[in-house]
């Protein structure tokens, strides 16, 4: 019964994948949908009920704790979680129809609540399944609360460094997984960038390369979506985002070998997944240094201009390394970096992807906390893609002055002093 509840769990996180990633008439959805379907039926031919449940970190099938799993089905626990989906039951007589309905249903990005599901079941006729929290009990851990921001993310650099290892070694790797996993980056922390930055000192130094590509994927991905892109080339840009400084890791860490750039040995390296991930990722990894003008590196024939998303993985990839010279040099504030990365413009970058960036953007990204000009201090609420220098600012302090002020509509012309510098606040 071990290795049929194993294979129920993988498929049931599998159909969720494609859920998440596609929509409930997409034919893989249904695909999985209907292996799951099969090999629960197989399993509830032996019994009345089978039950999968998350305790703590751990991953439960049928009462066997499947300990190996755990990393692999993170991503799938986290998302199952935030929709209060502790404990789901599969009982005898489950329909086809039920399954589909019910993971097309907990594959909505939005979060449900008990109370969602309950109304769901009674709406929709849904008999053999049940799902809910776990109630803490004797014998029973009691809840633990929804991960912080530092810890969720450092998740996400575990599975990340976990797929780009699986790249780097040339090891094979599932194409559902990789698209899930940079959905999970724009869905998790979109709009809070900044907040991440913090997280940076601490790394170790190969951790610190994940975060750069972590960071990378979702600067990419979220102006791609501000953009109006269709998710499939967001999701596609992500990985390219991902993927971009994969030569940079030898088989046993970072370094390069036999003194080949770190722009060629890693689009050598995606190349072997071009079937599975599309040509993309090697195009960007190999020509993210080759500036718009083409006078970067590696020295190539035969091309005119980069890639278009080259030219934007140029721009996420250096603004993040700027950002982060801020921890010790005081002159790298968001407003300097703007500036000096502005004056490449046709040059180090393409004009039409530097100017969009920094319009969806903003100057000041998303949560970054500021010095006004009349000696308050504010959190930037939201960016003024027709003004990105001046955004829209909730003031913090001091407390009696509290307010929300839109800086572009600011009759007295507040503006931003600086920015305090996340590196030493």
């Amino acid at each position: 019964m071990s290795a049929e509840s194993r294979e129920a769990l993988r498929l049931l996180f599998s159909a969720w994948q494609a859920g998440r990633l596609y929509s409930a008439e997409h034919p893989q959805f249904k695909a999985l949908v209907e292996r799951a379907y099969e090999q629960l039926t197989t399993l509830l031919s032996a019994k009345s009920e089978w039950t999968m449940a998350l305790i703590g970190d751990d991953i439960v099938g049928d009462e066997e704790t499947f300990y190996d799993l755990k990393e692999k089905l993170h991503l799938f626990s986290q998302g199952l979680k935030e929709r209060s989906l502790e404990r789901i039951s599969f009982s005898a007589g489950l329909k086809k129809e039920e399954l589909l309905r019910f993971l097309a249903f907990i594959s909505l990005p939005q979060k449900r609540s008990e109370q969602d599901l309950a109304e769901f079941f009674h709406l929709e006729g849904i008999r053999h399944i049940k799902a809910g929290r776990l109630t803490a009990g004797r014998g029973q851990k009691e809840l633990v609360a929804a991960p912080s921001l530092p810890l969720s993310y450092q998740a996400s650099l575990q599975a990340a460094a976990s797929f780009i290892g699986a790249l780097n070694r040339g090891e094979e790797v599932s194409s559902l997984d990789l698209h899930y996993m940079v959905l999970s980056i724009l869905e998790n922390f979109s709009g809070r960038y900044w907040q991440l930055l913090g997280v940076w000192p601490s790394l170790a130094p190969e951790e610190k390369l994940f975060s750069h590509l972590v960071n990378t994927a979702l600067l990419v991905m979220t102006a791609a979506t501000r953009l109006g892109f269709p998710r499939d080339d967001v999701l596609d840009l992500g990985l390219a985002g991902l993927g971009h400084d994969l030569g940079k890791l030898s088989p046993l860490g970072i370094g390069i070998f036999g003194g080949e750039s770190h722009m060629l040995a890693g689009a050598k390296k995606l190349l072997r997944f071009k079937n599975l991930i599309s040509p993309l990722p090697a195009i960007v990894a190999l020509e993210h240094h080759l500036r718009f003008d083409l006078k970067g590196q590696p020295k190539l024939k035969g091309i005119e201009t980069p890639h278009e998303a080259s030219l934007l993985v140029s721009v996420g990839n250096v603004y993040d390394n700027l950002l982060k010279k801020w921890a010790f040099d005081p002159r790298f504030e968001p407003l300097f970096i703007y500036h000096l990365m502005m004056a490449e413009k046709g040059k180090v970058f393409a004009p039409d992807w530097l100017e969009s960036f920094f319009r969806v953007m903003g100057v000041w990204p998303e949560g970054s906390t500021v010095l006004l000009s009349d000696g308050r201090r504010g959190v930037v609420s939201r960016n003024n893609e027709n003004l990105p220098l001046r955004p829209q600012v909730e003031v913090i302090e001091p407390e009696e002055a509290r307010e929300v002020i839109d800086l572009s509509k600011e009759k007295e012309k507040i503006t931003i002093i600086k920015a305090i510098n996340p590196f030493s606040a």
